[in-house]
């Protein structure tokens, strides 16, 4: 397999674990009625990086129709 496709691959990973943390951070955030904005940031940024990185993905994987 593509060297970096195993790296997008690990990120993507490291990047769905990051989001479902923050998500239960907030939760839990909430649930004590303490403000979220810094979790809510952080899982904003995560969520951004991890569309990048699928699109990133999916273009290695997918053959360019222009050839």
């Amino acid at each position: 397999m593509d060297r970096n496709l195993v790296l997008l691959n690990r990120n993507i990973a490291r990047l769905r674990r990051d989001v479902r943390m923050e998500s239960s951070e907030i939760e839990q955030l909430i649930a004590a009625d303490l403000d979220c904005t810094p979790a809510a940031q952080r899982l904003m940024r995560a969520q951004a990086d991890l569309v990048l990185f699928i699109e990133k993905r999916e273009q290695l994987m997918t053959p360019d129709a222009r050839e």
